[in-house]
């Protein structure tokens, strides 16, 4: 033996036996693509595992391997398997560690490989450390689907991009985006499908600020219903919820050529009253309106606007056009600046 030279120990004879062993069944048998961690990065994770089709596919399925090799991770037995005796150091790293982790023990004679997931709900303390048991059962070289199982399946998320993206280019190139609440909605008080829609729009700037200004808001199901909306209880008691939902809506509601939604909105948010039945010169019934409650909707909407322009950082003049369009497209006249 030289003094004067490194030794390359018994334990890091073993461990690397143990990475061997390991990656011989997950790339020749499983067909996986096995990348080693190297030792100055090793935290507790010795290898990471890709998965990989027969036509050589790599789905994006991944999951993490701490390997272990030696007879000694086996003289700790009960019934059902080994005992695995962890250290506290690794314990949080493991359990935070963004992919399944498998713990496996080789056994260097017969080379065979027992395993188990990591997870705190099935460990317990071992004096100022923690145990957990690997079962008997799992021989590494036969639990290829079983593995499979463990991780969140493969899926096509390109189909899914192209959908999001034909349907952010339609909502581009439209100057209105009708959007519908059913009938169903307005009776079961169901807001689900306007939130994910208004979270939608808001997702980056740039899709936020193409839809300001787009939206138009209509009730689907009343045509035979020779009630107007706001005299309709159930939208009545619906509008409420919907306004609270969107507290941004000034931002984002149509309020262009023949706009109808907002100013639907506003009648069943006020105490409407109907003066007759018979159209006017311009069409439309005479209607006298308490307008408290619509000065509530424009009190506690205008906030969010507001909110909306300083995250787009537009100039002031953007959001008085908005506010502007918004108050008329009610049948008010806004106040001179």
């Amino acid at each position: 033996m030289s003094p004067n030279l490194p030794k390359y120990s018994r334990a890091a004879r073993q461990g690397d036996l143990g990475v061997d062993i390991v990656s011989r069944v997950i790339t020749n048998k499983f067909g996986w693509l096995f990348r080693r961690i190297h030792q100055e990065h090793d935290f507790g994770i010795d290898a990471q595992v890709d998965i990989v089709l027969e036509d050589g596919s790599v789905t994006g399925q991944v999951f993490a391997l701490q390997i272990k090799c030696g007879r000694s991770f086996f003289e700790d037995r009960n019934h059902w398997g080994f005992i695995y005796h962890g250290s506290r150091k690794h314990f949080n790293y493991l359990d935070t560690f963004p992919m399944p982790v498998l713990i496996v023990l080789c056994e260097p004679e017969t080379q065979e490989c027992y395993w188990e997931v990591f997870d705190p709900a099935i460990t317990s303390a071992s004096g100022n450390n923690w145990k957990m048991t690997i079962p008997r059962d799992n021989v590494l070289a036969g639990s290829r689907e079983t593995i499979l199982n463990l991780l969140p399946p493969k899926s096509d998320a390109i189909n899914r991009a192209d959908f999001h993206w034909a349907m952010n280019d339609a909502i581009e190139d439209h100057d209105c985006v009708l959007y519908v609440v059913s009938r169903q909605e307005v009776d079961s008080l169901d807001i689900s499908n306007v939130l994910v829609f208004f979270d939608r729009i808001r997702l980056t700037r740039e899709l936020a600020m193409h839809c300001q200004g787009k939206i138009e808001i209509s009730f689907h199901g009343y045509d035979e219903d020779p009630r107007e909306l706001f005299e309709i209880p159930e939208i009545r008691s619906y509008v409420p919820r919907f306004i609270e939902a969107v507290q941004d809506l000034f931002f984002f509601v149509y309020t262009g050529e023949r706009a109808q939604g907002l100013r639907n909105i506003m009648l069943c948010l006020a105490d409407v009253e109907v003066k007759s039945r018979i159209p006017g010169e311009n069409g439309q019934i005479p209607i006298e309106i308490n307008t408290d409650k619509v000065a509530q909707f424009l009190e506690s909407h205008f906030p969010g606007l507001n909110r909306m322009t300083n995250w787009l950082k537009m100039p002031i003049e953007e959001n008085r056009r908005i506010s502007n369009a918004v108050i008329e497209s009610m049948g008010f006249n806004p106040e001179p600046d």
